[in-house]
This record gives C-alpha cells, sequence and structure tokens, in this order.
C-alpha cells in the first residue's frame, strides 16, 4: 500500500506565502525557507496562481465582448422602435 507523503497546506498559507513573493518582491527560495516549504511547491503554487489569473481575465474579456455585442443589439431595437 502507497501512502502519499504529500503534506496540504492551507489556502491561507499559499495565499500569504504567494503575496510574499509577488507583492513584496522577496525572493522565493528566501520565503519558502522562511515558511518550511519546498522551493518547488511555492513554485507550483505561484505558477498556478498566475494560471488561475489569466484564466479569470480571459473570462472577464469573453463577457465584456459578449455584453458589448447585446448592447449594440439594443441599441439597434431602441433606434428602430424610435423610428
Amino acid at each position: 500500500m502507497y501512502i502519499s507523503s504529500t503534506k496540504q497546506y492551507s489556502v491561507d498559507l499559499q495565499t500569504q506565502v504567494i503575496n510574499e513573493v509577488k507583492n513584496h518582491k522577496r525572493l522565493l527560495s528566501d520565503v519558502a525557507k522562511q515558511y518550511g516549504v519546498s522551493a518547488k511547491t511555492v513554485y507550483q503554487w505561484i505558477r498556478n496562481s498566475d494560471a488561475r489569473q489569466t484564466e479569470s481575465k480571459g473570462a472577464i474579456v469573453s463577457e465584456i465582448a459578449y455584453l458589448q455585442q447585446k448592447i449594440a443589439l439594443l441599441s439597434q431595437q431602441l433606434q428602430t422602435m424610435a423610428s
């Protein structure tokens, strides 16, 4: 039987570590040592955080484009009704 040795870290800890690296411009290796987390784990958290932000931005851009199309259509309908 295989028992996973992967540690589970709280979302709060992950957020705090990512914040230290990205917003406070600290070295990833220094932050990893401070929090007792491997540098590889911190790197993965940051990479996953960046991917989620990119996905989120893509979804927002798509929603804006959809809403702009809907506004244009409604404006056309309003002009038709006003004529």
